[in-house]
């Protein structure tokens, strides 16, 4: 019994040893079985992965590469990464992994996403070509893209599959979609009040520092002006001497502060509110007494609205009397000549226009990685070179590219998709070479565009040297610098773009530039409007010759009297032995013209209307009229040849486009293509006469309440002054049938056209013995005046009106 007892508790002790040694044998292998099937799985993954990428593999490599593009397509790239993952999650969780609902959600989406590369790519019948299945949605696009196509059409199979998509992300990620939107709305609600609230305070803040400041420094003694009693007396002086234009100064004495020295202080702003008709200055005889202690309240109310207006526009001008005598005009009252009362004219200050925020031009995270995205893509496609230096603008950064020594340039120029797919950019642009450099630029889109403020351009140094001339600010190129053009020099610029690419801010900004740095008698505008609602804020300026012209009709007389007046001033300068403006403006400053500038807002309506006027009346100015101070800029949102003829484009050398649809537009503005490539709201290409490539700028803003404020400014200095020649060239009803009998041949022709009843342009030269041109213009001329009509190819021309009526219509006012 002993003995049975003892072998049976052996037995259980070696029973329970052993099983305990069977259980870790068991533990082991199966644990270690996992980690082998996540190497394994690793192992095709990168296997199938460095096929694809094209590394030799052998030929064990190639056929699992075509059994991957056969089944998956494009895809296959996606399945090899997936077995990675797949091998990772093996090795690290070390058991089977389930298969769950987010596995069948991943695999649904990734069959939709097969089947949307098919459909799209592929067309209809070419599902299972072996050459077109490697480089689509393979195999299982193929079927879902026949499937679709068979139920739903082409149309419809994308709207499943995006749906598709849609709805398994949704099921996928638990993510809702009304959700969302209420946290981004919240969220935006929330960053707006904070904003505002600081807004709020840094407001107070300013507005309490200048209330101390204006406390601190006061820039009138009001208890010093003057006696109210002497305010009617000076009021009725004024009156009194308006006739004569003779203003009467006072000259105030302060024995108190500087026996020797008596100064006069006067205010621009008190000049400039004095009226136009006001142009000259007397003085008084006899010194002033000292002023009283006491001022009226009118008079304190209106220097105290002067002194708020702007700090910077007060700019005393102090006059020191000197001891010498002084010849006095009658009455005491001393004449001003006419030049000096015109620098009475103030230009609008800059602070009216609102300061942008400072562009960086430093290179950043993001251009460091765009250029190490960029060296690398050249070298997957086996291009050596180097990036040297990158300009980071506005709107663009380029980055220059200098090839190695054997690389063809069109090489490079040729992946300029390959690149944008790269970088992940809506488009790019290739300057190949960049004009005075041995570098290659490509120009890639800023995440964050830097809008371009007019006032930064205005305020450059660029723009502040520009002496003579008509000078302009554009914006800024992709260095960041000012880009200022001169319209002398252009001397005529042609402005294209589509709608909503920025063409009229530019047009606003090249008239406010004309504003802010030229004078009235220095520079005159006639602004033509078919469009109505662009230009009318400028009216009653005293720039203008004539108000802003809305009517076609109209424009075609304004622009034939510009003609005349070109004529007009080239006589005047033969007469006087000068060559153009600057040297007669020099010679003859009395009778100096001023610089004209014609803006067209819209040349297609007025091409239109009246093709054959406006069209003649554009070529010669153009052809002439740079000498004579005359320039015209030309702007239009429809590109077509058309519009921009070939005898406009012949005499317009200087061009500004902006983003056009089609290369086919671009060619038709700059002669070459790259204006497709823009990306709009600003962003243009600026070809000025004798450039050898167009340069990318972003154009300058200025909104709609700055210009109303600098038109403001502008119009209370004075009232504009219309040229009546310009007035009655519009009012002028029968100028059309003046224009009729240009020709001196014009009255005879139509004598023998309605004598024989035939009209053709060789019968007029066998008969007047004249070229083809004059007889081709006299038989236009009649079917604009409705006597022929239209051409009928080789048939003769109808006769539309009896003699009698040619007669009474035409030939009754004649002498």
């Amino acid at each position: 019994m002993a003995q049975r007892k003892i072998s049976s508790r052996t037995q259980k002790l070696t029973g329970k040893k052993r099983g305990r040694r069977t259980t870790k044998k068991t533990q082991g292998p199966s644990l270690l079985k996992y980690e082998i099937m996540g190497l394994v799985f690793i192992f095709m993954g990168l296997f199938a992965a460095i096929g694809i990428i094209g590394i030799d593999t052998g030929s064990i490599g190639t056929v699992i590469d075509d059994v991957l593009a056969y089944i998956f397509g494009v895809g296959r790239i996606l399945a090899a990464l997936l077995l990675v993952v797949l091998g990772l999650k093996y090795i690290m969780l070390r058991k089977a992994i389930p298969v769950t609902g987010n596995w069948a959600l991943g695999t649904l989406l990734f069959i939709m996403f097969l089947g949307m590369i098919h459909l799209f790519f592929v067309p209809e019948g070419a599902e299972f070509m072996p050459a077109v299945m490697s480089i689509s949605g393979g195999a299982i696009g193929g079927l879902v893209a026949v499937l679709l196509r068979q139920f739903f059409g082409q149309a419809g199979g994308f709207l499943v599959l995006a749906i598709g998509m849609i709805v398994t992300v949704m099921a996928w990620k638990k993510w809702s979609i009304s959700n969302s939107v209420t946290t981004v709305s919240v969220k935006a609600t929330e960053e707006i009040q904070v904003a505002s609230q600081s807004i709020h305070s840094q407001w107070q803040e300013h507005k309490t520092q200048w209330q101390e400041n204006r406390k601190k420094h006061k820039i009138f003694d009001l208890e010093k002006v003057g006696n109210c009693d002497e305010v009617p007396k000076m009021n009725a002086a004024l009156a009194e001497n308006s006739e004569s234009s003779e203003i009467p100064v006072h000259i105030i004495n302060s024995d108190q502060e500087d026996s020797n020295k008596e100064k006069q202080v006067f205010l621009q702003e008190a000049i400039q509110e004095i009226d136009a008709e006001d142009k000259t200055i007397a003085m008084e005889r006899n010194t002033v007494e000292e002023p009283e202690k006491s001022v009226s309240k009118k008079v304190a109310e209106g220097i105290a609205d002067i002194a708020e207006k702007d700090l910077e526009d007060l700019k005393p001008v102090e006059v020191e009397r000197q001891p010498t005598a002084v010849d006095l005009a009658p009455e005491g009252k001393l004449p001003i000549p006419k030049e000096k009362m015109e620098k009475a004219y103030i230009l609008p200050s800059i602070s009216i226009l609102k300061p942008g925020r400072l562009i960086s031009t430093a290179a950043n995270d993001e251009v460091r990685t765009n250029a190490r995205i960029l060296q690398e893509t050249l070298s997957s496609f086996n291009i050596d070179a180097k990036i040297i230096n990158a300009s980071k603008g506005p709107a663009v950064t380029r980055y220059e590219l200098e090839p190695a020594a054997g690389v063809k340039v069109s090489k490079i120029v040729h992946l300029s998709d390959d690149i944008a797919l790269k970088l992940a950019a809506t488009d790019i642009r290739i300057e190949a070479p960049i004009p005075g450099k041995a570098a290659i630029g490509i120009e890639v889109p800023n995440k964050q565009v830097a809008g371009v403020n007019l006032r930064d351009v205005l305020d450059s140094e660029e723009f502040k040297r520009a002496a003579g001339g008509v000078p302009v600010g554009l914006g800024k190129d992709i260095a960041g610098n000012s880009v200022i053009a001169d319209l002398t020099k252009m001397p005529h610029l042609l402005v294209a773009g589509s709608t909503g690419s920025g063409k009229s801010v530019c047009i606003n900004t090249l008239i406010a530039s004309i504003l802010f740095k030229q004078r009235p008698c220095d520079v005159k505008l006639i602004l033509i409007d078919p469009k109505v609602v662009e230009l009318s804020n400028y009216n009653g300026i005293p720039h203008l010759m004539t108000p802003v012209v809305t009517d076609a009709k109209k424009a075609a007389r304004v622009l034939r009297w510009a003609v005349r007046e070109m004529d007009n001033r080239y006589h005047r300068f033969a007469e006087t032995s000068t060559r153009d403006i600057a040297r007669y403006n020099h010679l003859h400053p009395e009778e100096a013209f001023p610089f004209v500038v014609i803006i067209i807002d819209e040349l297609a309506d007025l091409m239109m209307v009246a093709s054959t006027d406006v069209e003649d009346s554009i070529c010669r100015l153009a052809q002439k009229a740079r000498a004579c101070g005359m320039h015209l800029v030309l702007a239009t949102q429809r590109p077509s040849v058309d519009v921009l003829t070939g005898i406009i484009k012949a005499n317009v050398p200087s061009r500004i486009s902006f983003a056009v649809s089609s290369q086919v537009d671009s060619r038709t503005i700059l002669d070459m293509s790259g204006a497709e490539k823009l990306l709009g709201k600003g962003d243009m290409l600026f070809y000025p006469m004798g450039a050898s490539k167009p340069l990318r700028v972003q154009g300058a803003f200025i909104s709609d309440s700055e210009i109303d404020q600098m038109v403001n400014f502008i119009k209370k200095q004075s009232e504009p002054e219309y040229d009546a020649d310009v007035q009655q060239a519009q009012s002028e009803e029968q100028t059309e049938q003046h224009t009729f009998f240009e020709d001196e041949l014009m009255e005879q022709a139509i004598n023998m056209v309605l004598e024989t009843g035939q009209a053709s342009a060789s019968m007029l030269q066998r008969r007047f013995r004249i070229g083809y041109t004059r007889a081709a213009r006299l038989v236009d001329t009649m079917e604009a005046m409705q006597i022929v009509g239209p051409s009928n190819g080789s048939k003769a021309r109808d006769i539309l009106m009896p003699a009698e009526e040619v007669q009474r219509k035409f030939f009754s006012g004649q002498t």
